[in-house]
């Protein structure tokens, strides 16, 4: 039997953690119902950095992916998902694996403008990337031409030139295409329509406050080795949920309206064009703009440095010490 590769290539914020430990979480029921997510990990990072780094060969992969799925007898599916495929200049050394499965692309696209504000969100979370870990968001713009990815036309073009268009499935990341949320809508993708047993849906990796994020700007997480990095960010979601009450879902909208427009007409051909490609029809996002006088999110710290103190610094202490990130009982010290 021939069996299935889905590749979930990203992209990035369009709930890929969630689909990521849904999948992880769901291990042994998905696998009696044929679908395979291997290696117990709820990212397959690793693997896919080893396959272009040419540490690992696509040969050696899907040879240890189909005895893995031999282990199991009715697995008819295998699924791959690592966000950062989609960043990648050219996927096509993942074209490869059509020796062995028959391979299935599903990417998730949301509406450039949209994506741009929680890109720039998240890039500041966590401070990967040292050339956008400070950034002003006006800064951040600066690079936008960097994210080749979301020129969905062309992208999805190639991915369509590498594994025939009828292969790359596509799914709006707004709520007129997507009601139910991203997980189930990744489950349709690939066939799974009985959530029946599953545990239900979580949302993961929410973005933080604006102030938090303007806060962060100016810390040096990304000097930090990834352990300790993690440390901070936890006591950082900490005060921002707990000292400074920001619990419900916070706005990104930190675009005035009239850049919103300029930055939409520079992807507006190529989205029209995909959009009557591949959907028959003239729009491919269905959502309306914010309106032009919704009230953005503020990047700005207070004036006053005693308050920055107030809000953050002195929070961020106690979150530490209590966390015992910090603690005199650490014999190094």
């Amino acid at each position: 039997m021939r069996r299935t590769l889905y590749l979930h290539i990203g992209s990035h914020r369009t709930g890929t953690t969630s689909i990521q430990r849904f999948m992880q979480k769901n291990f042994a029921t998905l696998t009696k119902r044929g679908y395979l997510y291997p290696y117990q990990v709820s990212r397959h990072i690793k693997l896919i950095n080893e396959l272009f780094s040419g540490k690992r060969t696509v040969k050696d992969a899907a040879q240890n992916l189909t005895e893995r799925a031999d282990r199991w007898g009715s697995v008819h599916s295998i699924v791959l998902s690592d966000e950062d495929i989609s960043t990648r200049r050219d996927p096509a050394l993942l074209a490869a694996f059509q020796k062995d499965f028959d391979v299935k692309v599903v990417f998730f696209i949301r509406r450039q403008d949209l994506w741009l504000e929680s890109w720039y969100f998240q890039n500041i979370k966590w401070q990967w990337n040292p050339e956008l870990s400070h950034c002003t968001f006006e800064q951040f713009l600066s690079h936008r031409d960097t994210f080749h990815w979301i020129h969905y036309n062309r992208y999805i073009a190639r991915l369509e030139a590498l594994f025939g268009a009828e292969n790359v499935h596509l799914a709006m990341f707004e709520t007129p295409q997507m009601p139910d949320g991203p997980v189930t809508e990744f489950c349709r993708q690939i066939g799974l329509t009985d959530m029946a047993g599953l545990t239900a849906p979580q949302h993961f990796n929410a973005s933080m406050s604006a102030e938090m994020v303007a806060f962060i700007r100016h810390l040096p997480l990304d000097s930090f080795n990834p352990p300790e990095r993690d440390l901070l960010r936890v006591a950082l979601e900490q005060v921002d949920q707990v000292h400074l009450r920001n619990t419900t879902k916070q706005s990104e909208r930190i675009m005035p309206h009239d850049l919103r427009c300029s930055i939409l007409r520079d992807y507006e051909k190529g989205n029209a064009a995909l959009a009557t490609r591949r959907f028959g029809r003239e729009r491919l996002f269905l959502d309306p703009l914010p309106d032009p006088d919704a009230p953005l999110a503020r990047l700005d710290l207070p004036a006053d440095p005693s308050e920055v103190i107030h809000r953050f610094v002195g929070p961020l202490l106690t979150r530490l010490v209590q966390n015992k990130t910090i603690s005199g009982d650490n014999p190094k010290l």
